[in-house]
């Protein structure tokens, strides 16, 4: 980048100065030409043998007017109407002539004549001489004043000053071409537009520099699978946007490893549950036969004796019970089935299948009564969905809540809440409780199976709501109520989104996991 401002700067400036000088001497060389100084000295010669041709003209007419001879004789003699006359044609004769006076020895007037206009300044240039009529003392004299036109010499006078001007530019240019100042100022110029290039590249650079040289060291971890890095999103501009792209990124790859472990687990468990569920329901039946056998066969006296097998009986078909519920929920946990979306309202079957909620379907919960509360927006929800699927998540998240508040101080009445509403480009579904809340410890693994708080529980229900929410293309993360207990919200793309399209294609193709088939119902 410091390059490329480099060759913005000078290559633009170079140039400039090349072109200039080679202007400049063009403009010289047309200027400053010899012939050109040459005719010009030609026409201010020609100009000055103008005026000095007038003026000798002037001076030969002058001349040659004292050298009349009748002026002569009519001055020496008395007869001054005759001299003047005389003197008035001389006049008349010479158009150029303004005033003629014939003076005496003394300087007194002796004849004079004028033409009519007086001599104009701004046209003609006057032009004076004196003459004797004769060598001899005492001899009158003439004064002549003529009118010469003065365009002429104005004409010449203009000449010798753009003479002068001309070969004071010309010695400018000299004096310039010699002059090393300018050479100097433009390696100054040139000086210091490197350093400003150098100095704006390098404070425009080490930003950008820094930021990627953060977004180079941020790569190397994630190259060895650490996907919890993240970049400073500061700055702005296209930096600012790929260091959020990046971030993004590790975000959505982080989510991704994770569903993509917890569906291999889940894969993993549900060859366990399947297993288990196998080699402990065989043998349940028979232990059961067995124990009741031993009991009805028994016909002895001894009562201390019988009561012991009936006690035993009893225990065994409470504990066979429970084992047929354990394998009855490891096989329904083994047989998940495949997610068929369809677009729905999910609000719409929220309210629907409330009452059924409310009524029947939740597990009895010991401790004090829980009252049930749900909170839609009016607005439609649509969401592609599984509805038999979603009823089940729900069904399981309601149970937990519904239990653990039950569970908790026995003063008052427990609460449990369903919101469900948009956020984004999402529908969020959250399932809150005033319960004791979840222990920090047991937060990250409580979607793991078989991680659970009470004793008669499995621990497959957070698991299986899990695996349902990631067949919807979904998020459910848990977080603590601000005022006590515990809160799970879903996450559900909005149909329209690209979210929701992966999720309806993946689930038509039958791209996620799961076993078995069941027919979505909305």
């Amino acid at each position: 980048m410091i390059a490329a401002l480099l060759v913005t700067a000078l290559v633009p400036l170079v140039v400039a100065i090349v072109l200039a000088n080679v202007a400049v001497r063009r403009v010289s060389d047309a200027a400053f030409q010899p012939a050109f100084r040459a005719q010009l000295e030609r026409s201010l010669a020609l100009y000055r043998d103008l005026a000095g041709s007038m003026r000798r003209a002037m001076e030969s007419e002058a001349t040659a007017i004292a050298a009349s001879p009748e002026l002569s004789r009519l001055a020496a003699s008395d007869r001054k109407d005759d001299l003047q006359h005389v003197v008035e044609r001389v006049r008349e004769a010479h158009p150029s002539l303004v005033t003629l006076a014939l003076l005496d020895a003394n300087g007194a007037p002796l004849a004079t004549s004028s033409r009519p206009a007086p001599v104009d300044e701004r046209s003609e240039l006057p032009f004076r001489a004196k003459r004797q009529l004769s060598a001899a003392a005492g001899a009158p004299s003439l004064e002549l004043t003529f009118a010469a036109d003065r365009r002429r010499f104005d004409d010449a006078t203009a000449a010798r000053e753009f003479a002068v001007a001309y070969e004071g530019l010309e010695h400018a240019y000299e004096d310039a071409t010699r002059d090393r100042g300018f050479a100097v100022a433009f390696a100054a110029l040139l000086g210091a537009t490197l350093v400003l290039a150098v100095g704006v590249g390098a404070r425009v650079v080490r930003p950008i520099t820094r930021r990627i040289d953060a977004l180079l060291a941020a790569t190397r971890p994630v190259s060895d699978g650490d996907l919890s890095v993240r970049v400073a999103e500061d700055g702005d501009g296209e930096l600012l946007e790929l260091a959020q792209s990046f971030n993004r990124m590790l975000e959505q790859l982080e989510k991704s490893r994770a569903r993509i472990e917890f569906l291999k687990r889940i894969g993993q468990w549900q060859t366990v549950a399947r297993r288990l569920a196998h080699e402990i329901k065989n043998p349940l039946t028979p232990i059961q036969l067995a124990v009741e056998e031993c009991c009805q066969r028994y016909k002895g006296d001894d009562e201390d004796y019988r009561s012991l097998l009936r006690t035993t009986r009893d225990i065994v078909v409470e504990e066979v019970a429970s084992l047929r519920t354990l394998v009855s929920e490891f096989a329904a946990f083994a047989r998940l089935p495949r997610a068929h979306l369809r677009p729905g309202d999910l609000g719409e079957m929220l309210r629907e299948h409330w009452p059924r909620l409310e009524r029947d379907e939740l597990p009895d919960a010991v401790g004090r009564p829980v009252k049930l509360h749900l909170e839609v927006v009016s607005e439609p929800l649509l969401v592609a969905f599984d509805g038999t699927m979603m009823h089940r998540v729900l069904v399981n998240l309601m149970a937990n809540a519904t239990q653990a508040t039950a569970e908790a101080s026995p003063e008052g009445e427990g609460h449990v809440w369903v919101r469900a509403g948009r956020s984004g480009e999402f529908c969020e579904v959250v399932v809150e409780d005033d319960g004791p809340g979840i222990a920090d410890v047991l937060k990250a693994a409580v979607f793991d199976p078989y991680v659970t708080t009470r004793k008669s529980g499995t621990g497959l229900g957070l698991s299986i709501v899990q695996k349902i929410v990631i067949d919807h293309g979904g998020t459910v993360e848990l977080a603590d109520r601000p005022s006590g207990g515990a809160r799970f919200s879903l996450r559900l793309p909005l149909v329209g989104t690209d979210a929701s399209d992966t999720a309806m294609s993946k689930s038509h193709s039958g791209a996620w996991g799961g076993t078995g088939s069941h027919p979505g119902v909305v």
